[in-house]
């Protein structure tokens, strides 16, 4: 039997050395062929640098009579520290650095992440100013990097706040414009990447580096007039202490083009220190967010609606009898001095008559507050005057009100009847404002807007045109007349007269009960509201202004809307003509 050859100690040595070089090449295979993408991914996370950057938010300016823009709200640098936890050494250092320099509410709660090395990017303080951001650099912490960015700042304080709302940390427009337009405002971020080293020094310019520069947010002329709008909250203020009120607003727009000139609330905030305000209500915008039951200023509408159908006319006279029933409801004259005397529609304005305005419903019914009666005013409410829409004003939360359809099988005729002289329809001031401009300017009802135009790449002003919603309000003609109706309310009045001074003004006070939330009956505060507007020597109107006082407190047998609302339109108004200088 042949003896098999052996295998010497150099050849098995020489077997082993093959089969673990199989072994690599098929590991390196794997990793090099089958994890290809995995392995590329990790290569990249470790050598490209990529960083956002972050555009410039969009500022507010208001144009000056002069035309020159003046800055409502601008951008300061601040910074956001941030730190890679691949890269820090201390974690305790860092923090300790921080809670040092920052302080306060600029910190977040992210410290408990620096030791996920999972990520490169942890947040640790927010809007750092320039002095705190040169010391945390001055410590050259490993792992810790600043990024610019910017915080809002307000070189006119408190000056159309809730207008104008606010940013907040996460530099997300928060109320007002600032929510409104938080998109255009905010403008596209940018994208630097390179290939780096562990210092995040570049090595290579190749095709991992990319640069895409940021787009900056829109630059917005407002339609505010700053000296209008100081002067407007200076008054409102004055207005309400006189009466001891706390809450009120004031909206003041060109009739012919539908832009807001002032809009102010009371009481107010600063928004450069929202974050101090306790009361969150005190953001909220009534003239756009705020429905409420505005009482007699609705009177004139009730007027327009039935003479423009034909039921009334400008001269059209009734018996004021000082009470009507309708249905198992007793409805009455605040003052019973004119019971039993024979009035015109001009008359039923000026004296506030609420059997005036129910005799209108009744016309529009041929005499009855019928479905066709009710069906015609809500007609009017809903689709001329448009009070259950929204306008469409660029402040985020707009309300829309509510009136009740005219088939309701509940109370249909005393609500009606009670809707023609303001109450059991909610409606925002906005809504009123606007309809009010439509129906005393021949009948165009204009977009309400807070925005003149944009600024250009030049540093040049785009106006943005006037938009037009509907022109069929009103007749042209019932609009003339239902103008001069409310001008012959004051031009009439001796008290009125000291303040329009023979200038074209005209205008309708209202007060509202309000629902007492003990009782769920009528018996709550009143609010005062006044709506008026200012023409030229040709009567062409040209400014409307609507005040609103929540909660005035008046001498007993006056009401609100006179005694606490009307005094601050006649200063606001009077203003408005010297400043504008309109002729008479």
């Amino acid at each position: 039997m042949e003896e098999r050859p052996k295998i010497s100690r150099t050849q098995w040595l020489t077997f082993g050395l093959f089969f673990i070089l199989a072994i690599f090449v098929v590991r390196l295979f794997y990793i090099q062929i089958i994890e290809h993408d995995k392995y590329a991914v990790l290569a990249d996370q470790m050598q490209i640098n990529k960083r956002t950057i972050n555009p410039e938010r969009g500022e507010f300016f208001v144009r000056d009579k002069d035309g020159t823009l003046t800055p409502l709200v601008l951008n300061q640098t601040v910074y956001t520290v941030f730190a890679d936890p691949t890269q820090i050494n201390d974690i305790e250092k860092i923090r300790n650095l921080i809670q040092q320099v920052a302080g306060g509410q600029a910190i977040t709660k992210n410290f408990d992440k620096l030791n996920d090395t999972s990520t490169q990017y942890v947040v640790l303080a927010r809007q750092v100013t320039h002095t705190q951001a040169e010391q945390i650099r001055d410590a050259d912490l490993a792992g810790v990097g600043l990024q610019a960015t910017s915080r809002r700042v307000y070189p006119e304080g408190s000056l159309a706040a809730q207008t104008l709302g606010f940013v907040n940390v996460d530099g997300e427009g928060q109320y007002g414009l600032e929510q409104y337009l938080n998109q255009e405002l905010t403008g596209e971020p940018g994208v630097l990447q390179s290939v780096t080293d562990v210092r995040h020094i570049p090595l290579t310019i190749g095709a991992h580096d990319v640069s895409i520069p940021a787009k900056n947010g829109t630059d917005y002329v407002l339609s505010i007039d700053r000296g209008i709008q100081a002067n407007v909250e200076r008054v409102l203020a004055d207005g309400l202490a006189k009466v001891g009120a706390t809450k009120g607003s004031v909206v003041v727009m060109e009739t012919g083009t539908g832009r807001i000139v002032a809009m102010a609330n009371l009481p107010s905030y600063d928004p450069a220190s929202y974050n101090q305000v306790t009361d969150a209500a005190i953001f909220q915008n009534t003239i756009t967010m705020r429905p409420y039951e505005p009482g007699s200023v609705i009177k004139p509408f009730t007027i327009g609606a039935a003479m423009d159908v034909g039921s009334i006319g400008r001269y059209s006279t009734f018996h004021n009898t000082g009470c009507v029933m309708i249905a198992d409801a007793r409805i009455c004259n605040l003052s019973r001095q004119f019971d039993g005397q024979i009035l015109d529609m001009t008359e039923v304005l000026r004296y506030s008559l609420n059997t005036g305005v129910v005799w209108a419903l009744e016309q529009m019914g041929g005499g009855d507050i019928n479905l066709t009666a009710r069906q015609r005013f809500y007609d009017y409410l809903t689709e001329h005057y448009r009070f259950v829409q929204k306008t469409n004003i660029e402040i985020s939360g707009e309300a829309i009100g509510l009136i009740m359809q005219p088939d309701s099988p509940n109370g249909a005729k005393v609500t009606y009847s009670n809707m023609t002289f303001g109450q059991g329809l909610n409606v925002t001031m906005i809504q009123v404002i606007v309809a009010f401009a439509a129906a005393i300017n021949g009948g165009t009802y204009y977009q309400p807007t807070l925005i003149l135009g944009t600024i250009n790449k030049n540093g040049e002003l785009v106006e943005q045109k006037p938009k037009t919603i509907a022109t069929d309000i009103l007749k042209p003609e019932m609009s003339k007349n239902l103008k001069e109706m409310l001008r012959a309310i004051r031009s009439e009045n001796p008290y009125t007269l000291q303040f329009d001074r023979g200038y074209y003004v005209g205008g309708k006070s209202g007060t509202a009960e309000t629902i007492d939330p003990a009782t769920g009956k009528y018996g709550g505060p009143t609010i005062g509201s006044y709506l008026g507007f200012i023409g030229d020597e040709t009567g062409e109107p040209k400014y409307a202004i609507m005040v609103r006082v929540d909660d005035g407190h008046v001498a007993a047998g006056s009401t609100t809307g006179t005694a606490a609302a009307q005094p601050i339109f006649d200063e606001i108004s009077r203003f408005v003509i010297d400043y504008e200088g309109i002729t008479k």
